[in-house]
């Protein structure tokens, strides 16, 4: 019997993970299993099967996690489901109504959050030398195009910087209250 697969598009940011874990803990709940990703994680594949309550966690070890840290979710009966540019989705049933957590203190929460930005300010900074390199401005003023592309792409990366940041701050208040 041929598995029966689902695409579905969802678009959603890195800070958004919570609400992210969420749209897919619905997904099973109706029968829809993650299966796959594309390389952005926006565009899923899933599963189709009995429904069930399964609880859905992203996690951001880096781009090449240890293999400890691998083992260390499949002896607390996690599942890995997807890689998706150096984060983790890893899935787990709900028992007695008990939402299963990776991380039950706000330190581990703010690293994966940095670990995140860290990986987005080096991976942004060739766009960055681009736009402050006098023979690239050059370029980049004759060429709108290529011009409006950079611009959006600095715009992008800043916001996406920002956000982050704004995250661990969330975190962070929230502890200390």
């Amino acid at each position: 019997m041929s598995k029966q697969l689902v695409k579905k598009f969802k678009w959603w940011w890195v800070w958004q993970d919570g609400m992210h874990e969420r749209w897919l803990q619905e997904q099973a709940r109706q029968g829809l299993h993650l299966h796959a990703s594309d390389p952005l994680g926006i565009r899923m594949t899933f599963e189709r099967g009995a429904p069930a309550d399964m609880a859905y966690r992203w996690d951001f070890p880096g781009v090449k996690a240890d293999p400890v840290y691998t083992q260390l979710f499949v002896d607390a009966g996690w599942e890995r489901v997807v890689d998706v540019g150096g984060w983790r989705c890893w899935r787990k049933p709900v028992v007695d109504g008990k939402i299963p957590e990776i991380f039950t203190d706000v330190a581990s929460k703010v690293r994966k959050y940095q670990r995140s930005l860290v990986l987005l300010l080096v991976s942004g900074l060739p766009f960055f030398l681009v736009v402050v390199a006098p023979a690239s401005r050059h370029v980049l003023l004759a060429q709108p195009r290529a011009s409006a592309v950079t611009g959006a792409g600095l715009l992008m990366l800043v916001y996406a910087i920002g956000k982050l940041m704004q995250r661990v701050r969330q975190l962070r208040q929230g502890a200390a209250q």
